[in-house]
């Protein structure tokens, strides 16, 4: 069965969301009205499992008060997942204290309750593995993971798990990650619906990102597919 561990499905059209049938679909948000939105999604468009949270981008324009109603949002819900969540030193440098504070209380509840941190991370890919570790959170993935090579195995080390995204077809670091990660720690995403390069990722490149780890790994495509959806329901349970 494929995975798409990282995807934005509030995004798509109904159309588009069939399309999706017979997929695992692993939802995510990015602040309190998108976390309602994944909630209120059905079944009906394949095997949904949603995430809540406020993105890094998002902490400069939400109050801090937000971060109570996701934790209600989690405890009124069988919310087993915390996304999209993190650190970003790349794209919003200037709002790193605040995202700190909200990260913060994301390793808490993540803690507290047990789930899952769908982590996004661009420039602080060490620093969020620290602060993790220290908080002592045991169920993660990082998403499109595009950070340092060699932190790659302290991650795996920790039981981190590691989201090889559908651009691995036109990104040579993401070919790089796909080439390092042990398999029994690689999931797979698109974080559709996103343009790079031209490209518009969705969860049906997914098939395709799964053939190409499999040449670049130089193994049969069926052993990653396994392998991806034996990590989910790992991570899952």
């Amino acid at each position: 069965m494929l995975v798409d561990s990282h995807v934005h499905l509030y995004e798509f059209s109904n159309d588009e969301l069939g399309s999706f049938n017979g997929m695992i679909l692993v939802s995510v948000a990015e602040d309190v009205k998108t976390s309602m939105i994944v909630l209120n999604l059905t079944e009906g468009f394949g095997s949904i499992n949603p995430c809540i949270g406020i993105h890094p981008w998002n902490v400069d324009k939400v109050p801090f008060s937000d971060v109570a109603v996701i934790e209600k949002l989690v405890k009124d819900n069988d919310v087993r997942c915390l996304g999209e969540v993190g650190l970003d030193l790349r794209f919003v440098p200037n709002t790193i204290d605040k995202q700190r504070r909200f990260f913060s209380e994301f390793l808490r509840m993540a803690k507290e309750y047990d789930l899952v941190l769908n982590i996004h991370s661009p420039g602080a890919w060490r620093e969020v593995f620290e602060m993790i570790t220290k908080a002592d959170v045991n169920r993660v993935m990082f998403h499109w993971y595009t950070g340092p090579l060699d932190l790659i195995r302290d991650l795996t080390e920790q039981g981190y798990y590691i989201s090889v995204n559908a651009a691995v077809k036109v990104q040579e670091k993401s070919r790089k990650v796909a080439e390092t990660v042990p398999l029994r720690f690689m999931l797979t995403e698109s974080d559709g619906p996103y343009e790079y390069r031209g490209i518009r990722l969705t969860p049906l490149m997914i098939r395709d990102t799964v053939n190409e780890i499999a040449k670049i790994r130089g193994i049969d495509v069926e052993t990653v597919e396994d392998s991806v959806y034996f990590n989910y329901t790992k991570l899952f349970r």
